[in-house]
């Protein structure tokens, strides 16, 4: 779940009615699992945030946050999430080449083909 605010006084309003909620249904929030980022305005970047709590407990502020398997950072860049798909790529890149490596040249044509037709939806060459 995520929660947006203009202010920290609206979102200790929200996690307010969010507990409440909790409470008359059975549920229970995990503090711990639970995080707060501010986003940079501008050039304004706050260096200051007031402690908001969970259930009692106080929720961590951090500059990134993964959601949804994407890389969220406070000033709205995409380089980290960019970074980590490269990455990835990359360990699936050398998998497959050393997968075919003892094949011939000729095969790894055919396969390439194939490949290309499946994602690209148009045959190469």
């Amino acid at each position: 779940m995520v929660l947006l605010g203009p202010s920290v006084s609206a979102l200790r309003k929200m996690l307010a009615v969010c507990e409440e909620y909790a409470k008359l249904h059975g549920l229970q929030y995990n503090p711990k699992k639970s995080e707060i980022m501010v986003f940079k305005a501008g050039t304004k970047t706050r260096t200051f945030v007031p402690r908001v709590e969970l259930q009692g407990t106080p929720i961590s502020v951090v500059d990134s946050v993964k959601y949804l398997g994407h890389m969220i950072t406070r000033d709205l860049s995409d380089d980290l999430d960019i970074e980590r798909e490269h990455r990835a790529l990359a360990v699936r890149s050398n998998m497959l080449a050393r997968r075919f490596s003892r094949c011939s040249a000729d095969v790894k044509v055919v396969l390439f083909g194939i490949l290309s037709v499946v994602l690209l939806e148009q045959p190469v060459g």
